[in-house]
């Protein structure tokens, strides 16, 4: 049987059909078993990151609070040593003006007594003896020995006198001496304390700026600012419970409009205007200032938080009663602590950029019952 041309083509078609093409390797095409387990690998991988981020962050955090804790006490202490160098520098001026005068005073003491004993010594030893036998009237021979002997106990008055004040200028001088010695002590330690406060200021610099090299997105700096609103919102959900037996007996109501600002500055962010392009909004307002200067109360009542907050920083509250709050973030320093009770217009804080600020200001909110309300309705 003649098998045609057309017949072997398809013979030779289906062997290679049947068995002789070659089969896909593993490599270039995975079973799906295989594929599922490399997405739940790098599911995994992902969790694990995100996990480890979310630790390095807390872990930043922690250390930012740290350092602007530090920075606050050492601003604190180097205020202190300031004030010291005052007084000090003060009791200096008045112990040299008082010494000064004193040496006048002895100068002169010295040059009357020399006179003094000169005209004692060259009137003789028998002064005294010519007076009783040269008067002929025995009243007025009484007379002149009362005077001499009153002349002579002037004399050891004066030379007591002059005793004295030599010896309070020898101890003057020691005085001084010591006061110089205090001062030259008190510089270097604000020397030392200025070289931590920048050691200290340099590395929450650095650390800045790696915590603003990791947010490379807007929308990761949302969800920064979101869990700073949200760490916020913890904490003023956590406060009436604790403090509800520490309620003021003030109305902050009948001052609607009289309050004075918590400090002098220029107002960068006002309440209700859009954050991050409209995603979020200010529920209180940054006014701006110089490193250091005073905050004050707008009104008496009781601190029932100062402590460091995330995204806020050093952070003051003040309970006013009646529902009422006031909040003062992103401070220098803090002056006052945890149940103080507060006047009106007193010295709190100094103003700093904790928190994470590059700028230095003031981050102020007022709340009743818990929502934010308008401070410049408030304050004038």
């Amino acid at each position: 049987m003649r098998i045609s041309r057309r017949q072997l083509g398809f013979a030779w078609a289906l062997s290679l059909s049947l068995g002789f093409s070659p089969s896909p390797s593993k490599a270039e095409q995975p079973a799906p078993q295989k594929r599922l387990q490399q997405i739940r690998d790098n599911i995994s991988e992902i969790k694990q990151n995100l996990g480890n981020d979310k630790k390095q962050q807390q872990q930043q955090q922690q250390q930012l609070s740290k350092l602007e804790k530090d920075i606050a006490r050492l601003s604190q202490a180097q205020q202190k040593i300031k004030q010291q160098l005052k007084h000090q520098k003060k009791e200096q001026q008045q112990l040299s003006h008082d010494t000064n005068q004193l040496r006048q005073r002895l100068k002169q003491q010295q040059h009357k007594l020399s006179q003094q004993i000169q005209t004692t010594y060259s009137a003789g030893q028998m002064q005294q003896l010519k007076l009783l036998l040269n008067q002929t009237n025995p009243a007025a021979a009484g007379r002149n020995m009362i005077y001499y002997n009153y002349f002579n106990r002037a004399q050891l008055n004066a030379v007591n006198q002059t005793q004295h004040n030599i010896q309070q200028l020898n101890n003057n001088e020691k005085q001084l001496q010591k006061s110089k010695r205090k001062l030259e002590k008190l510089k270097q330690q604000q020397q030392r304390q200025q070289l931590k406060l920048q050691q200290h200021q340099s590395q929450r610099k650095q650390l800045l700026s790696k915590l603003d090299s990791e947010i490379n997105s807007k929308q990761q700096r949302l969800e920064r600012l979101r869990e700073d609103e949200k760490s916020l919102r913890k904490l003023l959900q956590s406060l009436p419970t604790q403090t509800q037996e520490h309620k003021t007996s003030s109305n902050l109501s009948q001052l609607k409009g009289k309050l004075k600002w918590p400090t002098k500055g220029k107002i960068k962010n006002r309440f209700g205007s859009p954050r991050n392009q409209g995603q979020l909004k200010w529920q209180g307002i940054t006014i701006a200032g110089k490193a250091g200067q005073e905050v004050r109360s707008i009104a008496s009542g009781r601190v029932i938080f100062a402590d460091w907050i995330r995204g806020y920083g050093l952070m003051l509250i003040i309970d006013h009663g009646h529902g009422y709050m006031s909040l003062y973030g992103h401070n220098q320093s803090l002056y006052k602590d945890l149940g103080d009770t507060i006047s009106a217009n007193e010295s709190i804080a100094s103003l700093g950029n904790s928190g994470g600020n590059s700028s230095t200001g003031l981050y102020f909110e007022m709340r009743h019952k818990g929502k934010p309300i308008n401070p410049a309705t408030w304050c004038r």
